[in-house]
């Protein structure tokens, strides 16, 4: 099968996990898919499913290699996860630290958890030419303001960036105004990837010493 056709069926098998709020929590829904859907074994027969009981019915979990391959997903970088994240809460019993608290359905507080961790990596959009205009003509009362569409300044550098096209921000609209990412990528010109929206106002509380937005 031609290349295009592959990544319009890639597209569509990663539409379920998106989240209008960004890349991080769109890898955080498709960890959880794949923990409740597919079983994860270092060895056995590959092709065998797995009958889980839940509730009044059953279901067959997918192997680990179905699931990625049906839903285009990186299979080793999702064991990488796994392991990470096993190792991390092996640390945090160590340290007598409550591994199942969770913020649960509280996403506001997983995006202030990611803010905390890349508050050095902050981006706050830049305006377009008509959105500037329309701020000097708003005195007069003719409204034009046009927000930006993935067009960025890194708060720490001042670097101009775009909003990478593999991106599920990618061509918001309205795009966010202030964001979190995790890497710089310079092709054509340069771009973020794995951009959260995150509010602007936390900076100050999470990075004091570094952000004071009222001056």
């Amino acid at each position: 099968e031609d290349s295009g056709g592959l990544a319009s069926k890639a597209a569509a098998a990663h539409r379920r996990f998106a989240s209008y709020e960004g890349d991080l929590s769109s890898l955080l829904n498709v960890f959880n898919a794949w923990k409740k859907e597919a079983m994860y074994t270092r060895s056995g027969n590959p092709r065998k499913k797995k009958k889980v009981n839940k509730g009044k019915g059953s279901f067959a979990k997918m192997m680990h290699g179905d699931w990625c391959g049906q839903n285009f997903i990186n299979g080793r970088a999702l064991m990488r996860a796994h392991d990470v994240r096993s190792q991390l809460s092996d640390l945090c019993s160590r340290l007598r630290m409550d591994i199942n608290s969770s913020c649960g359905s509280e996403m506001a507080t997983f995006y202030k958890c990611i803010c905390a961790g890349l508050f050095l990596q902050v981006a706050t959009r830049l305006p377009t030419h008509l959105e500037s205009e329309g701020k000097k003509k708003s005195r007069s009362g003719r409204a034009g303001i046009i927000p930006s569409r993935g067009h960025y300044k890194t708060k720490i550098g001042g670097k101009l960036v775009s909003v990478h096209p593999t991106s599920f921000m990618f061509g918001r609209n309205p795009a966010p105004k202030c964001v979190v990412y995790t890497d710089l990528l310079y092709t054509t010109k340069l771009y973020i990837r794995q951009v959260t929206q995150i509010r602007e106002d936390w900076l100050k509380d999470i990075a004091p010493h570094i952000f004071d937005l009222e001056n």
